[in-house]
């Protein structure tokens, strides 16, 4: 396992974040499993939300109830919209002070790692929302906060309030990254990282927690309406064909390649990752090991041939 530092943390975060919505929610065993694999190869984070309802949860605090409090560092989403639409918005103090407890009474814990905006309200300015992170910081809810789906100009409007008011500002952003491009977006208001925020992330060093970081299914070749509607373009498989291609050469899988593909950006970055069974667990640990040159990266993306 490969880790990294995330501002304001005083644990290093291992680069595969274990996804929660692949945990069954009715079989503890078979969920302990896979954490307990997880951790076995080093991994140590787990991303959740508020929005994913007491089902996860209720598994995580049987886990914590096992083997502690800190037996995985929480990666804590909150703040998602109710609806699709303007007056669904919950960028607000009180949803942040519900969200926040809420995660914390449904584990049976007394803080998170991380809390994560899950959506953006480019309405609220961003400093009202580093005050509401810090009142809960200085409670102690928290240790480190960020935003998911946030675009990089406003972490950037949030921590240059920060500085100028000595308070603590974002410690991480959640967008999705992966080889694969979006039609559109995967659910409302879902971000994908674009050139300029790329040159952002590489130039500032800030830390990057990817979902969906091996393309949402599109690289195993899982059809869906949702995989299709997102990722079904003329662009995104030529690069499946250049995934297969490239694996076949290196001896390894095309969702390996791909899932490398987002570790060996030139950023500092993590992959929030799904893991339904223990082979995954262990694919997923091999998928970091996977070292692509920079000509392998721009062959899988523009199709310029490796060196």
């Amino acid at each position: 396992m490969k880790y990294g530092k995330v501002p304001h943390l005083d644990k290093p975060v291992s680069r595969i974040v274990f996804g929660v919505i692949s945990l069954p929610t009715n079989d503890n065993a078979k969920a302990f499993a896979l954490l307990d694999a997880y951790r076995a190869i080093g991994g140590n984070a787990i991303d959740n939300s508020y929005v994913y309802g007491p089902g996860f949860a209720a598994v995580l605090r049987a886990y914590y109830e096992k083997y502690g409090e800190d037996a995985l560092i929480r990666f804590d989403k909150g703040n998602h919209h109710s609806a699709n639409n303007d007056e669904g918005r919950r960028v607000t103090k009180e949803a942040m002070d519900h969200d926040l407890r809420g995660n914390l009474e449904r584990y049976g814990v007394s803080y998170s790692d991380f809390y994560v905006l899950h959506r953006d309200d480019r309405r609220v300015p961003a400093g009202e929302v580093v005050e509401w992170l810090n009142e809960h910081l200085a409670a102690g809810r928290v240790k480190a906060f960020g935003g998911s789906n946030w675009h990089h100009t406003r972490i950037a409007e949030a921590n240059e309030y920060a500085e100028k008011h000595g308070l603590q500002g974002f410690s991480a952003s959640s967008p999705n990254l992966c080889l694969a491009t979006a039609n559109e977006p995967m659910w409302w208001e879902a971000y994908q990282v674009d050139r300029e925020g790329r040159d952002w992330y590489e130039q500032t060093g800030f830390p990057l927690f990817a979902w969906s970081s091996a393309g949402g299914g599109f690289f195993a070749e899982i059809d869906n309406d949702s995989v299709r509607r997102v990722y079904h373009n003329e662009t995104n498989f030529a690069r499946l064909e250049r995934a297969k291609s490239l694996a076949s050469e290196k001896g390894t899988t095309v969702p390996k390649i791909a899932l490398a593909w987002t570790l060996n950006q030139p950023l500092n970055v993590w992959a929030l990752a799904g893991m339904n069974t223990l082979d995954q667990v262990r694919q997923n640990a091999e998928a970091l090991e996977i070292v692509l040159t920079q000509e392998e990266l721009d062959y899988l993306e523009h199709g310029s041939q490796p060196a």
